[in-house]
């Protein structure tokens, strides 16, 4: 474990040698100064998690200390020691931006506990500023691209919803780029200088779920070794993106509700009630209609989440896109792996066209990539791209129906479940696609 670094400031060495022999078995690595001056640059060296310092000094006492250090890094927790203090001093420390205050003499018990505060304090901030950061980093290509009927609809709800508060539910197959479309709600909205904090409701098991979102408190549970701040109390003031919402467990499901109506929680472990001021977007490439018939969603949260739908269509319906896509993948790994690739042939068009794309985006993205890699001339030709043409299976499937004697209301039956299935089990959306009423759609699925 890298070993905490924490800054003594004292012109008594008798009293970094106390501290010292109080703290050599916590971890901490701990540099020495005689003086504020040297304290500061000792600071901008090295970057101490936290800084004890003596009130009363040569040349620069702790309270000059304290305001040269806020100028420059005002995060860093620092605790004030002084044998010379009152009530309106330690104020005055406190005001200044001092962590904590204690005078000398001081207990060893109290002086240990009061620097697990401050390095505690100093994690939660850098975990913070972290997540921050991360959230505010785009991706190389993640801006939406295309200007297909579906995206053009897109955009324009996209600019609708975005300056209002409303919970936005995307659904649409892996890879379709849901999360951009979150980040695109957020940054057109009032909220796009907070924080988007992304949340993957499958990637962790249930027993953290509650913590990740909700955060907990000191020794709530085995292993609580300190405070920890959920995804919404990192996500206040701005947005936070719930993906995969449909694998959250129904015990998660009631306190995500919660929330929802509420717009409030407790950390695990705690009885403080916390404010969410956060906007919510989810995502799932589930169908809701089958988990709430399996009882497997509660039907009030997907009512809830379900405020503004947003439907992110597959690659295979939004036309040229797939080109203007490839094209602008093409340009950005061609500036990754410096190298000069112009285009693709006209075959290789025409190939990336006809493709069904059952990745999506995503698998197009992965395809030009390893183009890119593999072309040796200025432009990527269709034997670059691991693509399957129809044409040969559909004669093969064609024939295979007609060995099997199938009848053509069979047919029509089993092409409108394949659609169906394509579609993500949304009756509406199979319905359009298939260009039948809704009663003929609920009777070739055999409902």
């Amino acid at each position: 474990m890298e070993k905490k670094k924490v800054l003594v400031i004292d012109d008594e060495p008798n009293i970094i040698a106390s501290i010292k022999r109080l703290l050599t078995d916590k971890n901490i690595h701990i540099y020495e100064a005689n003086n504020g001056k040297e304290g500061l640059k000792l600071t901008f060296q090295n970057s101490p998690e936290i800084i004890i310092v003596d009130y009363k000094m040569p040349e620069m006492n702790g309270l000059e200390f304290i305001k040269a250090v806020q100028t420059v890094k005002p995060d860093i927790p620092i605790i004030v020691m002084t044998a010379h203090g009152d009530k309106n001093t330690a104020l005055q420390f406190l005001k200044e931006g001092a962590f904590r205050y204690l005078e000398k003499p001081f207990r060893p018990e109290e002086f240990t506990l009061v620097v697990q505060e401050a390095l505690t304090h100093y994690a939660l901030i850098l975990e913070n500023e972290k997540l921050q950061q991360i959230s505010k980093l785009e991706h190389k290509y993640s801006e939406l691209i295309g200007n297909s009927p579906p995206m053009i609809k897109l955009y324009s709800l996209i600019e609708k919803i975005a300056k209002t508060d409303i919970t936005v539910l995307i659904q649409g197959e892996s890879g379709t780029g849901k999360e951009l479309i979150a980040k695109a709600i957020h940054e057109k909205s009032n909220r796009a200088s907070k924080p988007f904090i992304r949340f993957n409701c499958a990637a962790l098991p249930e027993t953290l779920m509650e913590s990740e979102l909700f955060g907990h408190e000191k020794g709530a549970f085995t292993g609580a070794e300190k405070q920890k701040l959920g995804r919404f109390e990192l996500a206040e003031a701005g947005t936070i993106f719930l993906d995969e919402i449909g694998e959250l467990s129904l015990p998660m499901q009631v306190k995500l509700l919660r929330i929802l109506q509420e717009r409030e929680f407790e950390r695990v472990g705690g009885v403080t009630t916390i404010k969410a001021n956060v906007r919510v977007i989810a995502a799932t490439n589930q169908n809701f209609e089958t988990m709430i018939e399996q009882k497997q969603f509660r039907e009030d949260l997907y009512y809830r989440l379900n405020s503004f739908p947003i439907h992110a269509a597959p690659l295979r319906e939004r036309g040229d896109d797939v080109i203007m896509l490839a094209t602008y993948f093409l340009e950005a790994y061609s500036t990754e792996y410096n190298v000069k690739i112009k285009s693709f042939s006209e075959a290789a068009k025409k190939l990336l066209k006809n493709y069904h794309w059952k990745g999506n985006v995503r698998e197009l993205q992965n395809i030009v990539s390893r183009a890119v890699i593999l072309c040796s001339g200025n432009e990527i030709t269709e034997n670059l791209l691991p693509l399957e043409t129809g044409a040969p299976s559909h004669f093969s499937n064609l024939e295979k129906l007609i060995q099997e004697h199938i009848t053509e209301d069979t047919l029509v039956k089993r092409y409108a479940q394949e659609v169906y299935k394509r579609c993500n089990h949304n009756k509406k959306d199979t319905a359009n696609w298939l260009q039948i009423n809704y009663r003929t759609l609920m009777t070739r699925l055999g409902f």
